[in-house]
C-alpha cells in the first residue's frame, strides 16, 4: 500500500462517528459525546422530531453525565493545550448554551458530578489533590485528599468517591464528604479489599465496587451513611446471579430500579433489578431510561460505538454510523482465547481476524496498564485489520475485566511479568500461523511495552511503533504532577529502585528492528522529554528509527485529524515494515 491508501483508510475509520450515550435531559432529548463536526463535542438529539444539535462550541476534554435535575451537563475543557490543565464548564439544556468557569485554577480533572445547581469534582495540581465544589458561579477547595482519588457521584449533599486512601498500593477505599458539615469518612468492608466507583441510592445508601467479600471478583454491595454498615447486593436466583460478572461498567438507580452493566470475558450486559435485557452480543458501555424506553449505549470489535434503545422487547438503532463497504468488508471474525504464560499465568487475548491477511500479524498492547482490550470499537486496532493484519491484543497481567488477584499482580512489577505475557502471546500467534513475522504496537503504558519488548525481547519483534510511551520512569516521576507522582508510586509499590532497571533507555543499544515513536508535543502522563533522551540514545548507538511529535495536542486526542495524524504515522510505517 501507498501513503495515500493508507491514509484513505485511517480516515474512513477515524471520521467514521461514535456516539456515546451521557443521558436524557428533562425534554427527553438523548444528550451525548461524538467527534462527529471536527471535534470531541456534546450533542443532543430530539427523538420526536429527529433533530441533532451541537451544544458546545470548542473542544471537550471530558463530558459528564447529565445532572440529577436533568437540566444541564456538566465537561472540563482543556486550556493547557493538550497539558490536561482543566477547567469546569456545564450546558444549560434548558437555554442550550454553554457555561464555562474561567476564574478558577486549572486542574487536571478526576471525576465530578453536576446535581444541577452545584458541581462536586477532585483535581490535581502539580503540589496536591483536592476536593472542590462549584457553587453560585465559582471554586471552593473543600478537602485535601492528597492521594490517587475520584469522585464519582454527589447528591448535594454527600460527595462520594474513590481511590488509594490508606496509602496500601493494593487496596481502595471509599470515601464520603458531607459537603454541609465537612465531616469526611473514609470507609472499606474489609481493610486491604479494592473498593471503587461508588454511587449514591435511595435511603442514605451508597452502592459500590469491592472484592472484599471474594478476594477476586469485584461484586457490587451497600454501604449505609447512616449506620455505617454493609450488604452485598443479591439477586437470588437471578440473570444477574447466574451471568456471574467479574466487575461492572454502570450502576445507577433510576425510579427505584437499579440499572447494572456486569462484565466478564471482555464482554458485558444489562441488567434491571437482576433481569437481563437482551443486547447484542459485545459491550454494552452504560444505559438510561425514558418512560418505557431503554436507551444504552453499545459496541464491539467490528461495529462502531452507537446509541440503542429497548422497548417493547426489541431493539432498535438510534444514533448508529455505518463503516465504509471497503473497511466492513476486510474485518473478519473475532476469537477469544486463552495463552499460557511461561509461569503458568492464563493470559486472556482477543484475536481480530483479517480477511485479506498478510503475511505479518500485529500484537497491539493497551494502555492502562489497569485496562484491558475488550470487545468494544478500538480505532487503533481496527485500521490495520482492515489492512490485512490480523491483530493480537492480549489482555495481559495488570488489565482489568479478569479479577483483582490478575490485575494486581502487575503492582510492583512493571515490565516484568507482564512482559512475559505479551511475549507468550506473540509466540502464540506465530505458533498459530497469524503470521510469519510479529509486529508490535502500543499506546501510553502499550507505547511503554513496546520499547520495552523491543529492547528486552529484540529478536521476537521485527518492527514496532511506541505512541506516547514511558521511556524513563525516574525522569517521568520529576516530570509528573501530584496524581501521576501517586499513580508510579502504586505501581511499582514504591520500588524507586526499579525505575533504572524498567526503563526502556536503560536499554536502547540493545534495539535491533526498526522503531516508530508517535510522541504528542504537549502530553503530561507520558511527557516528551524523556522520550527525546531516549533518542538521543539510539542516535549515538546507530539505531533505526523515526520519531514523529504531534504538535499542540496531549496524551488524550480530542480531535479525529490528530488522532488520524498519529495513526497514518503508525499505519504507514507498520506498512512499510511489511514490504521489507
Amino acid at each position: 500500500m501507498g501513503l495515500g491508501d493508507v491514509a484513505r483508510v485511517v480516515e474512513s475509520i477515524v471520521y467514521t462517528p461514535t456516539y456515546t450515550l451521557l443521558g436524557v435531559d428533562y425534554r427527553g432529548r438523548v444528550v451525548y459525546q461524538t467527534m462527529e463536526g471536527g471535534f470531541n463535542s456534546i450533542w443532543a438529539y430530539d427523538p420526536a422530531t429527529g433533530e441533532r444539535r451541537r451544544l458546545v462550541s470548542a473542544t471537550v476534554h471530558w463530558p459528564g453525565e447529565v445532572s440529577l435535575d436533568k437540566r444541564r451537563l456538566p465537561f472540563t475543557r482543556d486550556v493547557g493545550r493538550g497539558r490536561e490543565a482543566q477547567v469546569i464548564g456545564f450546558v444549560d439544556l434548558e437555554k442550550d448554551e454553554e457555561v464555562v468557569v474561567e476564574n478558577m485554577e486549572p486542574v487536571r480533572v478526576l471525576g465530578f458530578r453536576d446535581t444541577g445547581s452545584e458541581i462536586a469534582f477532585a483535581g490535581a495540581s502539580a503540589a496536591r489533590i483536592s476536593l472542590y465544589v462549584y457553587r453560585r458561579g465559582r471554586v471552593e477547595e473543600v478537602q485535601r485528599l492528597d492521594s490517587y482519588a475520584h469522585v464519582s457521584d454527589f447528591d448535594g449533599r454527600l460527595v462520594v468517591g474513590s481511590g488509594n486512601l490508606r496509602k496500601n498500593p493494593r487496596s481502595s477505599e471509599i470515601f464520603v464528604y458531607d459537603a454541609r458539615t465537612g465531616e469526611m469518612r473514609v470507609a472499606t468492608p474489609r481493610e486491604g479489599s479494592v473498593n471503587e466507583s461508588p454511587a449514591i441510592t435511595s435511603g442514605g445508601r451508597v452502592l459500590f465496587e469491592t472484592n472484599a467479600y471474594t478476594g477476586d471478583a469485584k461484586e457490587l454491595a451497600f454501604y449505609d451513611t447512616t449506620t455505617g454498615e454493609f450488604q452485598r447486593l443479591r439477586y437470588p436466583g437471578s440473570d444477574y446471579e447466574a451471568y456471574g460478572p467479574v466487575e461492572h461498567l454502570f450502576y445507577r438507580e433510576f425510579g427505584g430500579r437499579l440499572f447494572v452493566v456486569g462484565k466478564k470475558n471482555g464482554r458485558s450486559r444489562l441488567f434491571v433489578d437482576g433481569r437481563a435485557v437482551e443486547t447484542p452480543p459485545g459491550t454494552v458501555v452504560n444505559a438510561y431510561p425514558h418512560g418505557e424506553r431503554i436507551y444504552f449505549t453499545y459496541t464491539s470489535l467490528r461495529r462502531p460505538t452507537g446509541i440503542y434503545a429497548y422497548e417493547g422487547g426489541s431493539v432498535r438503532e438510534v444514533l448508529v454510523s455505518k463503516l465504509p463497504p471497503e473497511v466492513e468488508e476486510a474485518l473478519g471474525e473475532v476469537d477469544f482465547v486463552v495463552v499460557k504464560s511461561p509461569d503458568g499465568v492464563e493470559v486472556p487475548t482477543f484475536v481480530f481476524k483479517s480477511r485479506r491477511p498478510r503475511r505479518e500479524f500485529v500484537v497491539y498492547v493497551h494502555g492502562g496498564p489497569w485496562w484491558e482490550t475488550a470487545d468494544e470499537w478500538n480505532t487503533r486496532v481496527a485500521p490495520l485489520v482492515a489492512m490485512g493484519f490480523n491483530v493480537v491484543a492480549p489482555n495481559f497481567r495488570g488489565s482489568t475485566g479478569y479479577g483483582e488477584r490478575f490485575r494486581l499482580m502487575d503492582i510492583g512489577d512493571p515490565g516484568g511479568g507482564d512482559l512475559l505475557d505479551v511475549e507468550a502471546a506473540t509466540r502464540w500467534g506465530l505458533e498459530a500461523g497469524l503470521g510469519e513475522r510479529a509486529f508490535i504496537w502500543g499506546y501510553s503504558y502499550g507505547g511503554y511495552m513496546t520499547l520495552w519488548a523491543m529492547t528486552r525481547r529484540p529478536e521476537l519483534y521485527k518492527c514496532g511503533v511506541a505512541g506516547a510511551p514511558v521511556a524513563d520512569w525516574a525522569e517521568m516521576y520529576e516530570l509528573s504532577d501530584a496524581v501521576f507522582r501517586e499513580f508510579i508510586d502504586i505501581l511499582f509499590d514504591k520500588k524507586r529502585e526499579l525505575w533504572r532497571e524498567r526503563s526502556p533507555s536503560t536499554y536502547a543499544e540493545d534495539l535491533k528492528s526498526p522503531l516508530a515513536i508517535v510522541q504528542p508535543q504537549n502530553d503530561s502522563r507520558t511527557p516528551l522529554q524523556p522520550v527525546l533522551h531516549f533518542v538521543e540514545k539510539l542516535m549515538k548507538a546507530g539505531k533505526t528509527f523515526e520519531l514523529h511529535v504531534i504538535p499542540d495536542i496531549g496524551h488524550a486526542i480530542t480531535r479525529p485529524d490528530k488522532l488520524a495524524q498519529v495513526l497514518v504515522y503508525a499505519a504507514y510505517f507498520l506498512d512499510k515494515c511489511s514490504q521489507r
